[in-house]
Formats: structure tokens, sequence, C-alpha cells
């Protein structure tokens, strides 16, 4: 557990590095991306003078987080494979394919919710009963953190800190499994392979 911790925490020790890039990207993935539903606040709001909260609950009806969330997560799963297949060294690919694997899984059980809460939500569409949907917040939340831990994935590599104890977990405990198997028969070895005693 503690290794799935650090799994998890130390690729967003990369922002540190350079926070000046992480800014950039947020600003033009994360807030930019929101630039529609922003635009529908406003229009909202100077057309037919409707509150904040009563905006965010029609984005929220219109399922706008879910489209965000979506194609925020897609857009992410195209440079992570890139990167991946054409990297020339073997370097954070356990963390590269679980990151595809959890993105692929996260678009396909997202589609679903969204589908069937838009399906269920047409006939109920009135404003005097407004309810936060925990659900489209949770997963929107989700994908802005998710997309910036894939950020930071991609980054590892080009980075200047020291990142060997996440570099490809499940490859070095694999090496670990055969170094130690091979110290463990090193005191039996007394002969060389063409039968000279040692």
């Amino acid at each position: 557990m503690k290794k799935l911790l650090i799994l998890i925490k130390d690729p967003f020790k990369v922002i540190k590095e350079s926070k000046s890039d992480f800014f950039i990207w947020f600003l033009f993935t994360i807030v930019t991306g929101q630039f529609g539903i922003l635009a529908n606040f406003i229009v909202r709001h100077y057309t037919s003078e409707t509150i904040l909260s009563n905006s965010i609950y029609i984005e929220s009806m219109n399922g706008s987080f879910y489209t965000f969330a979506i194609a925020l997560i897609a857009s992410l799963l195209g440079p992570i494979f890139l990167n991946f297949i054409k990297s020339d060294r073997i370097q954070f690919r356990t963390l590269k394919t679980f990151t595809i694997i959890i993105a692929i899984f996260y678009l396909f059980i997202t589609g679903i919710i969204y589908a069937s809460i838009q399906s269920k939500i047409i006939g109920s569409s009135t404003l005097g009963n407004l309810r936060i949907d925990f659900t489209q917040t949770i997963i929107y939340i989700f994908a802005i953190i998710f997309a910036s831990y894939g950020y930071c994935i991609l980054r590892l590599e080009s980075s200047n800190l020291n990142f060997n104890n996440i570099n490809d977990p499940l490859f070095n405990e694999q090496n670990d499994e055969h170094v130690e198997e091979i110290l463990v028969a090193e005191p039996l070895l007394n002969q060389d392979p063409n039968g000279i005693q040692l």
C-alpha cells in the first residue's frame, strides 16, 4: 500500500521543478477548457439574470462537466500513448501503462454513467429543486487531478529529479527477485561451468 501511495504521489514532484510549465499547461488545458461553461454562465446572467448556482445546475443538467471530464481524459491518452510507443528508453513504462489502462476504464465507466444519468434526467429539468450531482462533481474533479497526474507522468523522463524509486517498479521487483535468487544460490556454487573447483 505504501508503494502505491509513492507511485501516486511522487510524479507530482515534477510540478515543483518547473512551476511555470505546469501553470501554462493548467491554464491552456484546464482553464481554457472551461470557456464554454463560463460563457454560458455569463450569457445566462446578462440575458435572463440567472444566478450562478442556477447556471451551474443547468450546466450540470446538460452534462457539461461530464463532457469536459471525458474530453480532458481523452486528450491525455494520445500524448501518453505516443510517448509510450516512441520512447527509445524503457523508462516509466509501468506507470504509463497503468495510466493508459485507468484512463480507458475511466472513459468507459464515465460514458456509461453520463448516458444513464442523462437519460434519467431528460424528463425532470426543474430549477425549483436544485441538487448537486455528486457523481458528476466527483468525476469532474477526478478528471482534473488525473489529467494533472498524466502531465506529470509525461514530464518524468525529462526531469532532473531522481525518480529511480518509481521507474518501472514491476520491472525492478522482477530484477530484485532474480538478484535475490542468485545471492541465495551463490554460497552453493563451488565449481565453475567447466567443473573447476572454486
